[in-house]
């Protein structure tokens, strides 16, 4: 029975690969898919995806406080909800509590990080697998063996996403302080300056510590949420259908690719200086057919090195949205040379 593994964030991830590595030690004809896994290379992700929602008999939503309501777990909630009963449908609830928990996942019956609850997640995917579950003893048996593991790697898992944020906001507030302390010492210099040359230039001195005040106001207010901002920003799974289906009104048809590749900027550079270059070579008048289908395959190259190749990912840790992203790219830049016939 195949077992659909929706994700989106980065723990989330992490739980999800592992019920992907646990659930077979326990139901032996228990197929998971896990999308970051499980898509074959050059394969297109939103076609994969589909499929495996379509064949897959049970559902579990790996939820967290980064992802409760990200686009990428409401969209495959609603598609697995179409294609199987919702009490084929669990979220799994990691580090939120029930109450935290709102939307479209509410409709479902979820999981939390308890014994007793897994158990009984365990004994419906077992129920769902029909002539190839487990008897109640051997079901019993398999999952008092098996629990452990999985208890020891989530509180594992549990304990380094304590131990990141508490790094994670010490840094930035170090980093914050340590840039104001500067600025308040460039105001105290501004200040002394002053105090002994009082016949200078007063006006402007004073006009100019003003506006370092100003700003320093405005740092103390707003610093890191450009950040902030980029870490909860989302991208819906039905983007590029949206860019694609919007070619049309662009005097130039590659505008939409344009933008695409444009908020991989600041997290994968070499990939937008490719997908420029790429760009140019497309919009070349001169280069035939074939050569921009070649152009398209070396780009396409360097993106499945980028969000394939497992020492990248070890260094960029997955992000769903981008993730999936990234994948379409190339084929968002076929479908415009297939469609408007370039």
């Amino acid at each position: 029975m195949k077992v659909f593994l929706s994700w989106s964030g980065i723990t989330s991830h992490k739980t999800a690969i592992i019920f992907r590595d646990w659930l077979p030690s326990v139901i032996q004809s228990i197929v998971p898919y896990v999308s970051s896994e499980d898509i074959d290379k050059g394969a297109r992700w939103s076609t994969d995806i589909a499929q495996e929602l379509e064949d897959s008999s049970f559902g579990i939503l790996c939820v967290t406080k980064e992802n409760v309501h990200a686009p990428w777990l409401t969209f495959e909630a609603g598609a697995l909800s179409k294609t199987m009963e919702k009490a084929s449908v669990s979220p799994f609830l990691f580090d939120i509590k029930r109450s935290e928990v709102s939307g479209p996942i509410l409709q479902f019956q979820s999981t939390i990080f308890e014994k007793e609850d897994i158990k009984k997640l365990i004994s419906s995917l077992n129920r769902a697998c029909a002539t190839e579950n487990l008897s109640e003893e051997r079901l019993e048996k398999a999952f008092s063996v098996w629990y452990p593991t999985l208890e020891e790697q989530l509180n594992s898992l549990h304990k380094i996403n304590i131990e990141s944020s508490f790094n994670e906001e010490k840094e930035e507030i170090i980093d914050t302080t340590g840039k104001i302390l500067e600025e308040i010492l460039d105001l105290t210099r501004s200040n002394q300056k002053l105090l002994r040359n009082p016949d200078g230039e007063f006006t402007k001195e004073v006009e100019s510590i003003r506006i370092a005040v100003e700003k320093l106001a405005k740092r103390m207010d707003f610093d890191g949420e450009p950040r902030r901002m980029r870490k909860n920003r989302r991208f819906h799974p039905m983007f590029f259908e949206e860019l694609l289906n919007n070619s049309h009104t662009f005097l130039d048809k590659f505008t939409g690719f344009q933008i695409a590749i444009s908020l991989l900027k600041e997290d994968f550079p070499w990939l937008y200086d490719s997908g420029m270059e790429t760009l140019k070579g497309l919009r070349s008048l001169t280069l035939s057919r074939e050569k921009k289908e070649r152009t398209i395959e070396k780009f396409s190259q360097l993106v499945s090195f980028t969000f394939e190749n497992p020492m990248m990912r070890d260094i960029y840790s997955p992000d769903k949205d981008i993730w999936m992203m990234g994948r379409e790219l190339p084929y968002f830049l076929r479908a415009l040379i297939e469609r408007d016939n370039f």
